[in-house]
């Protein structure tokens, strides 16, 4: 992951209304997704702006994009029909945030990118920590819609196998 491909992303995003700024700020920040103008009706659709942190390097970078974009296409924002998000309320900060970086997870693995993910997802995961409150359906769901919004499918489609014709043995 470099610098260019990922103003590439900005590129894919900006086509959905999902703006990227630099955020100058230090380590303990690196992002996050906000609503910048909320819809007015069917015709003008919600822009949201996401700011990930200058200071780090492309690879924090696009871990940081793969969990703000999680946040939002989890509904965490609320609905956008626009973009095919349903609201899902009654989610803890806790069961939010082991959500996304599950996402974020998923979306770096599946791309070769070793992400800090699993340290991440410690500081939430308590003895009480329910993971019957997670929906896995909406995290591969999630995993998927953002990889295919930033042409990271590749690895999801396979060739149609070539089909070969077998030469008939003469029997002795």
């Amino acid at each position: 992951m470099d610098a260019r491909r990922l103003k590439g992303f900005a590129k894919l995003l900006a086509r959905k209304n999902i703006e990227w700024h630099e955020l100058d700020a230090g380590d303990g920040s690196a992002g996050y997704i906000r609503i910048f103008q909320k819809s007015t009706g069917e015709k003008t659709p919600t822009i949201y702006r996401m700011l990930i942190n200058q200071h780090h390097s492309p690879v924090l970078q696009f871990a940081t994009l793969a969990h703000e974009l999680a946040h939002l296409f989890l509904g965490n924002l609320g609905v956008d029909h626009t973009l095919k998000i349903s609201h899902r309320p009654g989610l803890s900060h806790a069961d939010r945030e082991l959500e996304a970086e599950s996402v974020a997870y998923l979306i770096c693995a599946r791309n070769g990118i070793h992400s800090a993910s699993e340290r991440y997802l410690a500081d939430f995961v308590t003895p009480e920590t329910n993971l019957d409150r997670l929906d896995l359906y909406a995290i591969m769901r999630t995993a998927g819609q953002i990889e295919a919004l930033l042409g990271l499918t590749a690895h999801t489609q396979f060739e149609k196998p070539q089909v070969t014709t077998l030469q008939a043995m003469p029997l002795s």
